[in-house]
């Protein structure tokens, strides 16, 4: 949980953060949305997008981890500085 989640679900409702159970506050089931493991970075970037959310879980029959869009982001850095090197080594003839 964030400093804005804990901000927005606990203090402003003013809920005692020792006595407030998770699952008070957790999304409910049936509006959670998730991934699976094949879903590639450029569709969870779409999505986290789209519904305004940070973190994903990533359902393969069961929970297998959480995405971050600081991970989607720095997923997708990597793979343009990858292409931009492969790109320049072409213009100088050292691309193989």
């Amino acid at each position: 949980m964030t400093k804005a989640d804990y901000l927005r679900k606990i203090v402003l409702e003013g809920r005692s953060p020792v006595l407030t159970r998770v699952g008070e506050i957790m999304t409910d089931e049936s509006k959670l949305i998730t991934v699976t493991s094949d879903t590639n970075i450029l569709q969870a970037m779409q999505i986290m997008t789209e519904n305004q959310i940070r973190h994903v879980p990533v359902v393969d029959g069961k929970l297998v981890g959480m995405i971050s869009i600081k991970d989607v982001v720095r997923a997708v850095v990597e793979q343009q500085s990858g292409e931009l090197k492969r790109l320049n080594e072409f213009i100088r003839g050292e691309y193989y």
